[in-house]
């Protein structure tokens, strides 16, 4: 498992947007995010993220577009994904980030796009056919799943988790340890 507030894909560490918009936070108090929906419909999404310092003038923007079918995830979370991958683009404009201005799950979408395009994205266990960058998004989803929820965005877990068929969740709950679990479930009563 990679550490906190970051997502191992194919042994390289992304820092997921939530950590980077945390020191952010930190650092420039004064400062703010703005996100614009640029074209929204049933199938798609751009969003434009803006970084305004504290007399509104723009100083690093980044761009984003997902689209509904991509994945199981943007299924019920493509506006969301895309405006976290928005962020995620103006933070690294900004000098926020990592070597990259991919976003962990713009990595995790690519990685699949390119390699298992007529796969969902998590496989079944018991398939004999699933291929290693398959095995790799299934941890990097748990990864940003036990991330969620160590950071208590349970509400973000939740969409996840409801985004995924009976297979994909059984999949996610076996590479889950068992805080994650426990605490996924409390928040599941609770509600």
């Amino acid at each position: 498992m990679a550490k906190q507030g970051f997502v191992n894909i194919h042994g390289k560490e992304y820092e997921t947007v939530a950590s980077r918009v945390n020191r952010f936070r930190e650092k420039y108090p004064e400062y703010t995010i703005k996100t614009t929906i640029i074209k929204i419909d049933a199938d798609e999404c751009i969003v434009e993220a803006g970084i305004l310092n504290e007399e509104s003038r723009l100083i690093a923007n980044g761009h984003a577009q997902e689209f509904r079918a991509n994945s199981q995830i943007n299924k019920t979370s493509y506006v969301e994904n895309c405006e976290t991958s928005a962020i995620g683009r103006a933070l690294a404009a900004f000098g926020i980030g990592g070597t990259e201005f991919a976003s962990a799950n713009e990595v995790v979408n690519a990685i699949h796009q390119q390699n298992t395009p007529a796969k969902p994205v998590i496989p079944e266990l018991k398939s004999p056919e699933y291929t290693k960058e398959e095995m790799d998004i299934l941890h990097s989803l748990a990864d940003g799943f036990v991330a969620f929820v160590a950071e208590g965005h349970f509400d973000d877990a939740k969409v996840t988790w409801d985004s995924l068929d009976n297979e994909q969740k059984t999949a996610l709950w076996s590479l889950l340890d068992s805080k994650t679990r426990s605490s996924f479930k409390k928040y599941q009563k609770g509600n």
